[in-house]
Formats: structure tokens, C-alpha cells, sequence
């Protein structure tokens, strides 16, 4: 895909599990970081070019070598990750990275019980859907040209208007009676799902970072647990559904796999 970088120059991005590519990058993040070993090397898109078995094994004889202590994925299927894990064999697939919050909660389905089963952590990004979760993103906010969640479907003014009202009938009573903001409840309402590990926040100020972080003390009973989720789950959204991209992958995974 097409971005730009901090001071605006056109880069192209692809995806590259190749093993050569993950030497690579494993050699320049070591440079980077000033350590000799990286603790954990997660795969973050599925190479639909590479088979898992070449980028496994690159990263195994990383790990023989001392550059690398654990191997993650991200964004895989679970028939992807059991062929990982058939290609690390005593090497332990460590963590999966998929996306999760209330708003998409696909991997409830099948990823997060086989990543119980298998006892792989799971470490979910986008947990507040990109501020959206927060209830502090208006209908009448404007992005700018360059903001992704301008093509974003859940942000469309009128989800964003549906999600806002939903978060301060039922959220919002929740935070205010643990004296927290409703980032914090979305946050503790996430990691405490069966199977997550953490959760990726991101923040763009020191300010945000701190609330993310005090996040990890409220513990939500299971009560409010169970109000959260099933407000969510009657919320309707004019969002397309995101199985076709996940249908393609898994129609590639065969190829992938070798099966």
C-alpha cells in the first residue's frame, strides 16, 4: 500500500515474509534497539507470497542464534497458525496479535478458543477502535484528507452518533462509578475477555499514555461485564462486513500450507 512518511515523502509498503526480509529487519531493529536479542518477532501480515514455512524457519534459526527469544503472528488465520506451530514443533508459537474491541469482535468465533486451546498469548490491537471506543469522538468531528478514519466505516457520522449514545447510556454509568473514563472501562472490559493477554493502546499524548496505563488496575465485576457486552451486541452498525478479506486469505492459506 501507498503512505507517506513524518516528513511527507511517497513510500510503498509491502509485505514481506521472505526469509532474507526477516534477517533482515531482525538485524536492523537489533542495530536500532542496541540489544542482541529481540524478545519478541512477530510476523504482522500474512506473506500470501511466502510460504509459513520458509518464514518460520528463518525466524527458528534466529532464535538458535540468540538474535531472537520468541515468535509471534499477527493478523493470521488458525489455519495458519497451526501450520506455524507444525514448523516451529518444540519451539512454542508464542503470541498472536489480531484485532478485537467491542466493535469487532470476529475472533471470538474461532481464533481466541484455539488460542486458548494451544495456550498462544494473545495480544490485541486497535482496542478503542482508533478513539472511537472513548466517547470522546463526536458526529460533528472532521478528518482531515490524510486521517484513515475518514474511509473508516464505523466512523461515519451516524455510527459515530450510535456508538457515542450507547457509551453514555451504559459505559459511562460504569466509569463514573469506578471514578474512570470510559477508555479505562473499555480497556479492562477487553483484557478481562477469556483467552486476551494485553491490550495494544495507542496514544498520542503523555496524558493519554498515563490513562491507558491506570487502565490495568479496574477490575470491572462481572455484572458490568455482562451489560457492556450485551449493549454492544444489540448495537447496529452500517458497517460491510469483513469476511471477504478474510475469505480470500483463508482461500490462499491451502497454497500457503501446502494442502
Amino acid at each position: 500500500f501507498e503512505t507517506v512518511d513524518p516528513h511527507g515523502k511517497k513510500l510503498t509498503v509491502r509485505r514481506n515474509a521472505t526469509p532474507a526480509s526477516v534477517r533482515l529487519e531482525v538485524e536492523r531493529s537489533l542495530e536500532r534497539l542496541g540489544v542482541e536479542t529481540l524478545d519478541l518477532v512477530q510476523v504482522h501480515w500474512p506473506d500470501l507470497k511466502t510460504p509459513i514455512s520458509d518464514t518460520m524457519w528463518a525466524l527458528v534459526e534466529l532464535r538458535a542464534q540468540g538474535k531472537v527469544r520468541e515468535i509471534g503472528v499477527s493478523n493470521f488465520t488458525v489455519a495458519m497458525m497451526k501450520e506455524a506451530q507444525r514448523v516451529l514443533d518444540e519451539v512454542p508459537l508464542a503470541s498472536d496479535q489480531p484485532k478485537y474491541n467491542l466493535l469487532a469482535r470476529e475472533i471470538e468465533r474461532d481464533i481466541l478458543p484455539w488460542l486458548r486451546q494451544a495456550e498462544v498469548g494473545c495480544l490485541v490491537y486497535s482496542p478503542l477502535e482508533q478513539g472511537l471506543l472513548t466517547g470522546k469522538v463526536d458526529a460533528a468531528r472532521e478528518f482531515g484528507s490524510d486521517d484513515g478514519r475518514n474511509r473508516r466505516a464505523t466512523f461515519t457520522p451516524e455510527n459515530r452518533a450510535r456508538v457515542n449514545g450507547l457509551i453514555a447510556r451504559v459505559v459511562q454509568p460504569i466509569a463514573d462509578a469506578h471514578d474512570a473514563t470510559v477508555g479505562q472501562v473499555v480497556l479492562a472490559w477487553t483484557v478481562a475477555q477469556p483467552g486476551i493477554t494485553s491490550a495494544l493502546a495507542g496514544a498520542r499524548t503523555a496524558d493519554q499514555v498515563r490513562e491507558n496505563a491506570a487502565a490495568g488496575d479496574l477490575v470491572l465485576s462481572g455484572d458490568e461485564i455482562a451489560r457492556i457486552r450485551t449493549a454492544f451486541e444489540a448495537l447496529k452498525l452500517d458497517v460491510p462486513g469483513g469476511a471477504g478479506a478474510r475469505a480470500r486469505i483463508r482461500r490462499l492459506v491451502k497454497r500457503l500450507i501446502g494442502k
